[in-house]
C-alpha cells in the first residue's frame, strides 16, 4: 500500500479507457461535460468526483504502462487511501494534476511532477469554484 508521499507522486493518463470511465461520471454521460463534474454545490459529491477522477486516471496510467511494459508494477489507488491519507489541500492538489493531465491535448501519458506555482494558479483559477469548501490554499 502506498503512503501519503508516494500517493502524491502517482502518474495519470488520458486514454480511451479513461475517457469512457470518466464519461460515465459526466452529466449526460458526455465527456464534453467533464468540467461540470465539480461545479456541483454538494461538497460530498465534489469530493467523490475528485476521488473518482484520480482513481480512473491513475488506473489508466497503470494500464497503459503495463501494456507497454509487462514488467511494470501497478499501484492500486483506492478511495479509502485518498480519504485517509490526504487532507483537503493535498486531495485538491492531486486532483489538479489529474485534471491537468486530462486537459493536455495530444499527450496520452503524463507522469506527475511538482507543478509550478504559476501552472497551479492557472488551473486553480479555471476551477476555483469547483474545490469543496472555501479553502483555496492548495496553491498558496
Amino acid at each position: 500500500m502506498l503512503n501519503a508521499e508516494e500517493l502524491k507522486q502517482i502518474g495519470f493518463a488520458r486514454t480511451v479507457w479513461a475517457e469512457r470511465q470518466l464519461a460515465k461520471l459526466c452529466p449526460g454521460g458526455n465527456i464534453k461535460n467533464f468540467d461540470q463534474l465539480l461545479s456541483n454545490d454538494n461538497t460530498d459529491e465534489q469530493f467523490g468526483a475528485m476521488i473518482n477522477c484520480i482513481i480512473i486516471m491513475h488506473k489508466a496510467f497503470d494500464r497503459s504502462e503495463k501494456f507497454l511494459n509487462p514488467e511494470h508494477e501497478c499501484t492500486e489507488v483506492t478511495e479509502e487511501m485518498l480519504e485517509n491519507l490526504l487532507n483537503e489541500e493535498e486531495l485538491a492538489a492531486l486532483s489538479i494534476k489529474a485534471f491537468s493531465a486530462f486537459k493536455k491535448d495530444g499527450e496520452v501519458t503524463v507522469e506527475t511532477e511538482p507543478i509550478k506555482k504559476e501552472e497551479a494558479e492557472e488551473v486553480m483559477e479555471e476551477s476555483i469554484s469547483t474545490i469543496p469548501g472555501s479553502s483555496t490554499s492548495a496553491i498558496n
